[in-house]
């Protein structure tokens, strides 16, 4: 295999979707897989909808997926611009050279006209291809000067189908007879999609295009112009290999929108997803390792890449599996780094009231059951503050328990002077005594009421631990408060 040189080619008028994120990180493996070049590449002739601090989201969320590329706007390269607004003399040049050897020409319909030749070809049923009109009716348009004109590449007519290899779905062929004069460059003098883009890869000499299936309707249009360069030597008659990736759908195997949640990398690192995390879920959207590996570094999976691996029907986006990754990684992180990743989560509690140790205690303490980072704050809101906000539910089912009274009380005059706060073993073994001398009382029966009266809920995290982090004055403090509640006449009716 020649240099393997593939590209991403984002369009800057959202955040990054994870569909392209997909596409970029299959690309990224690609290349790693083959020592080639991974490309970064902006298209953002949309002047509209493209704005600056896309851009940004989306170089940032690439950078936090791990996903780096060799040459792009921000580090250059020997093709440089990477940026489509700041090519528009390039496609010009080519345009021009197109239009001067006739494989070009201008037209000068108007939307209005376009409109009822579409509808004409829908009442006689036929599919609509747009065809260069006759000299006679071209002269009389290029006469009025109200009408502005778009540059169409003149398709060969008789050209017969189109085949493209396919490195996903094998030859796919193409009607060129349904494929009418296209539009290359709009009256607004900036370039279509398509030509733009096979410029850009043609001169940036891309090997491989991969990339989604909503893609593939595009490529027999893109064939057609490698075609016609190639008449004119700019290029050669060889085309890159095509991998068209099934589209991922939601879990109702529709299109994924928002209304199924966040769409944007970013929006679930936000959420607390870790970015490796949801890279090492992404590689596995349409694509299995061959050993059957599904937790591994994007550099072990780089290692077993092959475009044959990748299948060709749509994959499920599951919120279950992307979950269950999730958690795996939050419990395989070293506790500095998911204390330093927790911070943001925890902003609205005064940190203060622990030491550095004690807080890491605490958040390797609750870590196991946390789904995404966001879940700590949740997870440790208990820790704070003096007293504790007691569940309506929590009160009625376990501290009105008819043993609720007595363990409190045993808890309460065993932990306030016996039991040592110096560990949270030393307070484990308390809690083991305290069990043997409550016997034949059950332990959920006596576990249940003292975490509900400490921390408001019946889980959490080990109770040695949260009695050690919380500290003998808190710990009856809030007992206490709990034994007044309980105490506490019913209101009667």
């Amino acid at each position: 295999m020649s240099e393997v040189r593939v590209r991403i080619a984002p369009s800057p008028t959202g955040n990054l979707h994870v569909g392209t994120a997909r596409t970029a990180l299959f690309n990224w493996l690609f290349a790693k897989r083959h020592g080639g070049t991974f490309i970064l590449r902006v298209e953002d002739t949309d002047l509209q909808r493209s704005e600056e601090r896309y851009t940004q989201n989306i170089f940032d969320s690439l950078r936090a997926l791990g996903i780096d590329w060799n040459e792009g706007p921000d580090v250059g390269g020997p093709f440089a611009p990477y940026t489509q607004m700041e090519r528009l003399s390039l496609y010009q040049e080519f345009a021009q050279k197109l239009l001067a050897a006739g494989e070009a020409y201008y037209s000068y319909e108007t939307e209005a006209e376009l409109e009822a030749q579409r509808d004409a070809a829908k009442a006689n049923g036929k599919p609509y291809a747009y065809r260069r009109p006759s000299a006679e009716v071209l002269a009389a348009q290029q006469a009025d000067a109200s009408r502005t004109k778009t540059l169409r590449l003149a398709v060969p007519e008789n050209r017969g189908n189109i085949i493209v290899k396919d490195a996903i779905r094998g030859d796919v062929s193409f009607d060129s007879s349904l494929i009418g004069d296209f539009v290359l460059m709009k009256s607004t003098g900036s370039p279509t999609y398509n030509f733009a883009v096979v410029v850009d890869d043609a001169l940036m000499k891309i090997t491989h295009i991969i990339r989604g299936e909503d893609h593939l309707s595009n490529t027999p249009r893109q064939a057609l112009l490698y075609e016609a360069f190639a008449r004119l030597g700019l290029t050669s008659a060889e085309l890159p290999v095509f991998a068209h990736v099934g589209m991922i759908l939601a879990p109702d195997r529709s299109k994924l929108s928002k209304r199924h949640g966040a769409t944007a990398v970013s929006d679930y690192i936000q959420q607390g997803y870790l970015p490796e995390a949801f890279c090492n879920f992404l590689s596995l959207l349409g694509w299995s390792p061959p050993d059957g590996e599904e937790i591994a570094s994007l550099t072990r999976f780089a290692e077993h890449f092959d475009l044959t691996r990748i299948a060709h029907s749509p994959a499920v986006f599951e919120m279950d599996k992307l979950n269950w990754l999730n958690k795996h990684y939050i419990r395989e992180l070293p506790i500095e780094d998911f204390a330093r990743l927790a911070q943001p989560y925890l902003q609205d509690y005064d940190l203060s009231e622990y030491s550095h140790e004690h807080l890491l205690l605490m958040l390797d303490a609750v870590r196991e059951p946390l789904t995404t980072l966001a879940d700590v704050k949740a997870a440790t809101s208990y820790f704070f503050g003096a007293g504790v906000t007691l569940d309506a539910q929590v009160v009625g089912e376990t501290l009105m328990s008819d043993e609720a009274s007595t363990v409190l009380g045993a808890f309460a005059l065993q932990f306030r002077e016996n039991v040592s706060f110096i560990s949270p073993q030393a307070l484990s073994d308390g809690l083991k005594e305290l069990i043997q001398s409550l016997k034949p009382l059950k332990a959920k029966a006596i576990l249940w009421p003292i975490r509900a009266a400490l921390t408001g809920r019946v889980h959490g995290a080990d109770l040695g631990k949260t009695l050690y982090l919380l500290g003998r004055e808190k710990v009856l403090l809030r007992l206490d408060s709990a034994l007044r509640l309980i105490a506490r006449p019913p209101v009667s009716s």
